[in-house]
């Protein structure tokens, strides 16, 4: 979908912010300039693809450029160096120095050679979905049936050419002209089998989870939300049908913008991980200034990958987030530095990363290197498919527990830099084994995370929970609040909340007298607690997936004690007095013709304290691809809709009042008229 920018989701090799002073200067190079004359063998970083041609335009000099990515090989001289660095669509300019790969060294300092050799994991049973560029299938390491189960092409657009949503499926090569897709698959699962005889060690050039097999799924080389929209879509529809576990992602957009949970990808993102699903995204390559991370790897409830050298330190383009902030953090380091993978026929890869190897001239066709965190990624997505080849009962959150508990420190570097720390493979493998599974619990609701990013916690002694029977505090210094509530069955119980989200968990006490109770939710049941354990402590019980809308939840007593320290929800709880009053305005207007031009209509309105949620439909006839936003009071964008239907939906959960305003943009072939309905849901109590 077009919006008011059209966002691209860029695949994430070595791109870098500019510098203030023009666009960035690779530090190899910089070392060899001034004074160098030259001529360099340089790789050109533009903003966009488009601006690509002007090397040759404008400089005259023969370059070779890259499909798709915007990226272009040329050989200038050190004042033309200093011209292309000045022109305002160079992101940076970069030596094409020769690599040194590490695709190897990766399994052997990350412990992932000793697990495949000393307790034969290596994936096994597991399936990841890369969402990239596309998979080339007829590659020996990532052949078609055997190891890549299914690989698909999507073909999506809206508008301009009328709607078009097609998965072609059994797709032999699906990266055609990139080999970014392709080569990120090789470091999750490839086989190495193009490598088998290498004399250093069998399969020389596997991936770090060779019994893993692949979906794959391309969004094209040139990837926009929509697509990845369609792309998570697929994995999540057929989840169970190819037994989907991870979903990798080398690809974002929108660097340093803030955390939104409103935002399409990472609403996807999370229906990915609710059911299951352990989601993988690269940090970014706008590094080292802070402030760059990738929007969609910030959210929690994914894994937020940046990338390591050999020698375990932090790559200088590995972006950055921000000291103490609660979301803008990697979550682990993982090898990023001239990682050699598999090569995509007849793709830009070999120019840019040749592997040159005298013992085995016949790599070039193969193999090539590339660096970023498009490349921890995957490595980390193919470390994921170890652990729950060690314990299938794993959750998604005790993965990325594991992986972060026992990742090696990287003195020097700080959290918001490197996360918890450079992978370790082994260690994390051998932590898998002696963990008891949760997966089941994860499944019933029982998640780290909400889809609003963090639970509201409403204590055992808040006014908005209604108790029934004979409930009485008790004192607790390891409670949550310092107390909990508990009741006997023999005297009835039970205690009610409502709320307006889509999911809530009950944490609750458990001891050797504990006995059961039972959830339900609006009326209907969702399942049976169990208060008993040998040793006491404190556990969660959730339910997830529910309509995003009002709630009544109820925890009644069955048998035994129960108890309750909280309630958490991933919206508003409220009183039992409070009722719900909905309050809708309709505005209309007309667009186009304007396919060259954006044209946004704006609709402020007021929104009050006790306003808590707001909800609008923007419906349309005619030719159009449009967008609806909605801006917050401080002028920032808050939500976005960005569905696949006409008419598109928008939802919000209120967290200020202020004056908000709807916002309506596109691009129309012909004139087309709009309606946009907007709904504001009041929380009004019982006295008022």
């Amino acid at each position: 979908m077009q919006g008011l920018v059209r966002t691209t989701l860029i695949p994430l090799l070595l791109s870098a912010m500019p510098a203030s002073a023009g666009g960035l200067l690779g530090p190899q190079l910089a070392d060899r300039l001034p004074g160098a004359d030259g001529p360099h063998e340089v790789i050109v970083t533009f903003t966009n693809h488009d601006a690509v041609g002007r090397l040759a335009g404008e400089l005259g000099v023969d370059v070779i450029a890259l499909q798709t990515l915007p990226m272009a090989g040329a050989v200038l001289t050190e004042a033309q160096i200093e011209t292309v660095r000045q022109w305002d669509n160079v992101e940076s300019v970069y030596l094409n120095a020769d690599l040194e790969y590490y695709n190897f060294t990766s399994g052997e300092i990350t412990g992932g050679h000793y697990v495949h050799d000393n307790y034969g994991v290596k994936g096994e049973g597991v399936t990841v979905a890369v969402l990239d560029s596309g998979t080339d299938a007829t590659h020996p390491d990532l052949a078609y049936g055997a190891k890549t189960v299914q690989n698909v092409k999507i073909i999506g657009d809206l508008g301009l050419l009328g709607g078009v949503n097609v998965f072609l499926e059994g797709q032999l090569n699906t990266d055609t002209s990139s080999g970014h897709g392709t080569h990120v698959s090789g470091t999750v699962a490839g086989t190495g089998a193009a490598s088998a005889n290498d004399e250093r060690r069998a399969n020389y050039y596997a991936g770090i989870a060779p019994e893993a097999t692949l979906v794959g799924i391309s969004a094209g080389e040139g990837i926009a939300i929509l697509h990845a929209l369609l792309g998570f879509d697929y994995a999540i529809a057929n989840q169970d049908r190819y037994g989907i576990d991870i979903i990798t992602n080398s690809w974002g957009g929108g660097d340093g913008a803030e955390f939104d949970p409103n935002n399409p990808i990472n609403r996807a993102s999370y229906e990915a991980y609710r059911r299951g699903m352990i989601v993988t995204f690269a940090a970014s390559n706008s590094g080292p200034a802070e402030n760059t991370l990738n929007q969609y790897a910030i959210a929690p409830w994914v894994i937020n990958v940046a990338a390591g050298t050999p020698e375990k330190a932090l790559a200088d383009f590995s972006s950055r987030g921000v000291a103490d902030d609660f979301y803008k953090h990697p979550d682990i380091t993982a090898p990023g530095s001239g990682i050699i993978s598999t090569r995509a026929v007849n793709t830009p890869l070999p120019v840019l990363g040749p592997v040159l190897d005298p013992d085995h001239p016949e790599y070039h066709l193969y193999y090539a290197g590339m660096s970023g965190t498009s490349m921890a990624t995957p490595f980390i997505a193919g470390t994921a498919a170890l652990l729950l080849e060690a314990n299938p009962q794993l959750s998604p959150d005790q993965v990325e527990e594991i992986l972060m508990a026992t990742a090696e420190p990287m003195p020097g570097y700080a959290f918001h830099e490197v996360g918890a720390g450079y992978v370790d493979v082994r260690a994390a493998v051998e932590s898998a084994m002696d963990t008891a599974g949760e997966r089941q619990q994860f499944l019933a609701g029982n998640t780290k995370w909400s889809g609003d990013g963090q639970w509201n916690e409403i204590d055992n002694r808040n006014a908005l929970l209604q108790y029934y029977g004979n409930w009485k505090v008790k004192s607790a210094t390891d409670a949550s609040n310092g107390s909990y509530s508990e009741v006997r069955t023999g005297k009835g119980g039970s205690v009610f909340l409502r709320f307006i989200g889509s999911a809530f968990k009950i944490a609750h006490r458990v001891d050797a007298r504990g006995g059961v109770a039972d959830i339900y939710v609006d009326g209907v049941s969702h399942g049976r607690v169990s208060f008993y354990n040998d040793t006491a402590g404190y556990a969660a019980a959730g339910v997830n997936g529910l309509s995003d809308a009002e709630h009544l939840v109820e925890l009644r007593a069955v048998d035994g004690r129960a108890y309750l320290d909280a309630m958490l929800v991933d919206g508003r709880a409220f009183a039992p007095g409070v009722t719900f009053i909905e309050e809708t305005q309709t505005y209309t207007g007309t667009m186009g013709p304007s396919a060259e031009n954006l044209v946004v209509h704006e609709y402020p309105f007021e929104v009050g304290a006790d306003v808590v949620n707001v909800r609008a439909e923007l419906g349309w006839t005619g030719a159009l691809d449009i967008d609806l936003y909605l801006v917050g009071p401080g002028g920032n964008v808050v939500a976005s809709g960005a569905t696949l239907n006409n008419p598109e939906v928008l939802d919000y959960a209120v967290t200020q009042p202020g004056t908000y305003t709807w916002r309506v943009a596109g691009y129309a072939t012909v004139i087309a008229n709009y309606t946009l309905t907007g709904t504001l849901t009041r929380a009004v109590s019982s006295a008022e």
